[in-house]
């Protein structure tokens, strides 16, 4: 994310998101009745053509809108603001209704009342853009998951079997061991990262990296070898709860969000320095006893909740918005969406 120019007077922020995760903290911080403005494509009818009955044709221009909406679509890697036109060309109709489609590297002012935490995550995407990220192979003799860890959420990229059987000859089995080890790698050179993890049970993690150090040294430098217990999605979910991701990347925004929710559930269990729910949430801020305030980014739009967050803020409390899109966020959502962590017991 790129600050482009700051209107305090005006409480007008423009920005440039550069990724995916970027278009994420976007659609996050973007609220109903917040106005936005972008260079845009939109159907313009020619009123002096009266014999043609097309749609008209696209243009380019500046808008802005009043939000009414906001839609993230990874699949398509792109934000929609659904808003009605508040500014415009003379020839194109205040408060007719239009869509921006936000994709990295378009630019867009958002003139809005500002949060704290708004702020926050706005300069937390700032460092992360300076930052690493990852790619992790999960891996045994067997099958390899290769998954990209982004600041909020972890993607699968593909799983590779190796093929290798005790029935086969020893030499058949070398000669599939290879081709499998080959076929990672090939996957790994396709992505422009500085550090990849490669983990899991036994020894295979051992020997791929062996077979890197010689066959692919340029990728030999960025890999670092740990040990886990198991394979698949379950060694993913290890590698986090283990904290392995921030020997690489110390500020990795799933491991934080991880460890925090793992952190409530201890005290939850024991019944100590945690709460969750709504009201338990507003008796703990009555005794101004939240240290930390998890919430679900599935609920920063409901006005109750954006109560709390202020009122913690105001009472010197922590506000971390956690992503529902990975199995950590999901556990918070579970509990309600809301949490804290206490700074002492209440009874």
């Amino acid at each position: 994310m790129k600050i482009l120019e700051e209107i305090p007077q005006k409480n007008i922020i423009k920005l440039m998101p550069e990724n995916l995760d970027d278009l994420w903290v976007l659609y996050n911080i973007i609220e109903e009745g917040d106005k936005v403005f972008a260079v845009t494509e939109r159907r313009v009818q020619d009123k002096g053509d009266v014999i043609r009955a097309d749609r008209g044709v696209k243009r380019k221009m500046f808008l802005g809108l009043e939000v009414k909406n906001v839609e993230f679509d990874e699949n398509l890697n792109r934000l929609r603001i659904l808003g009605s036109i508040i500014h415009g060309p003379d020839d194109v109709p205040l408060g007719s209704h239009h869509t921006f489609e936000i994709k990295p590297f378009d630019e867009l002012s958002i003139e809005k009342n500002w949060k704290k935490w708004q702020i926050d995550r706005i300069k937390e995407a700032i460092e992360s853009s300076k930052k690493p990220k990852i790619l992790v192979v999960v891996m045994d003799d067997e099958e390899a998951d290769i998954f990209e860890v982004r600041d909020y959420t972890i993607k699968e990229i593909c799983s590779i079997k190796s093929h290798t059987s005790k029935r086969l000859d020893y030499k058949i089995n070398e000669e599939l061991k290879k081709e499998y080890y080959h076929e990672i790698a090939k996957v790994l050179e396709e992505y422009d990262v500085d550090n990849i993890l490669v983990a899991g049970p036994g020894f295979a993690k051992n020997t791929f990296y062996n077979f890197i150090s010689t066959q692919y040294p340029e990728l030999k430098s960025k890999i670092l070898v740990e040990t886990i217990s198991t394979t698949s999605r379950s060694g993913m979910n290890e590698v986090i709860k283990r904290g392995l991701i921030n020997k690489i990347y110390a500020q990795s925004r799933v491991a934080k969000e991880t460890q925090l929710i793992e952190k409530l559930l201890e005290e939850i269990s024991k019944k100590g320095l945690a709460v969750y729910g709504i009201d338990d949430v507003k008796k703990a801020l009555e005794y101004s006893a939240i240290d930390t305030l998890l919430v679900s980014d599935s609920l920063i739009r409901n006005n109750e909740i954006e109560k709390i967050i202020d009122t913690t803020e105001e009472l010197g409390g922590k506000v971390v918005i956690v992503s529902s899109e990975h199995d950590a966020g999901k556990q918070l959502k579970a509990l309600g969406g809301i949490a804290g962590l206490l700074r002492f017991p209440i009874e």
